[in-house]
């Protein structure tokens, strides 16, 4: 094998880099908990049920097992009477912490350490995922026919813009405007000849009067690629795939594309 191969890649403590970033992740370790009180611990909580954690809740030493227990009730959402706490001090040691009259300090609790709760009621709120998996909660749906009465719902919000764009149109369309009924996008049909295509331009063009429909053909048809006197004015497929008409000659609707292979005596 050409180059360099794994074997020959240097280790995390023989790489210069990677013992530069090292120190640099773990730079501040040593002063963690440099700046609290003498008596303050800092301690990660995980919870039987809960797949949370929290991460240095702040206790004293000197709380008793039991107040501990009424602290960690606002966090894991189980009541001190169904809580067991053990003490996980590194390397799978871990202590059943029984006495809820001793302390913390009693107990030999230190920085870093984990404090986790096992929830022994058997109908708590939080088995099973029930405080964490909202698919569990049970929501309301409202039937459409009622939802549809609401004045100030999304969907009255975008039926009324809905029927005031269709209505601002129609005025346009009733005013001459022809670009209202004509839009850029729409599948139509040009007269004559019946040869379908996709509006890709309204608007004027040069050296000719009035607005003009530039149409890109399915198929070549026409007499130009969307240009006219040297002006680009829409893409189509090719040459002879596009063409100019007036107005009057574009149909717009459901014209699909015709299947040059169909027959009319096939279903």
């Amino acid at each position: 094998m050409i180059g360099t191969q794994a074997q020959d890649w240097p280790t995390v403590h023989q790489s210069a880099e990677m013992q530069a970033l090292r120190d640099y992740v773990t730079a501040a370790d040593g002063y963690r908990y440099a700046n609290q009180a003498a008596s303050t611990l800092r301690l990660d909580v995980t919870h039987s049920n809960l797949i949370q954690r929290w991460h240095d809740l702040v206790f004293d030493s000197s709380m008793t097992v039991g107040r501990v227990k009424e602290k960690l009730y606002f966090h894991g959402g189980t009541p001190a009477e169904h809580q067991e706490l053990y003490l996980r001090r590194g390397g799978g040691d871990t202590l059943f912490l029984w006495d809820e009259k001793k302390t913390l300090a009693d107990y030999g609790v230190k920085n870093g350490m984990e404090l986790h709760i096992k929830d022994t009621n058997p109908y708590s709120l939080s088995a099973n995922g029930g405080l964490e998996d909202v698919s569990q909660v049970q929501k309301y749906v409202m039937a459409d026919e009622e939802y549809d009465k609401l004045e100030n719902s999304v969907r009255a919000v975008k039926r009324r813009e809905k029927e005031k764009a269709a209505a601002e149109r129609a005025a346009r369309i009733a005013a001459g405007d022809v670009s209202a009924r004509i839009t850029v996008g729409s599948r139509c049909q040009v007269h004559p000849g019946g040869r379908r295509g996709e509006v890709a331009f309204v608007g004027s063009v040069r050296g000719a009067k009035g607005v003009w429909i530039g149409v890109g053909l399915d198929e070549p048809q026409g007499n130009n690629d969307g240009s006219k006197a040297g002006e680009h004015y829409f893409d189509c497929k090719g040459e002879k795939y596009g063409c100019f008409v007036r107005p009057d000659n574009v149909e717009v609707g459901d014209f699909p594309e015709l299947d040059p292979f169909a027959s009319d005596e096939e279903f």
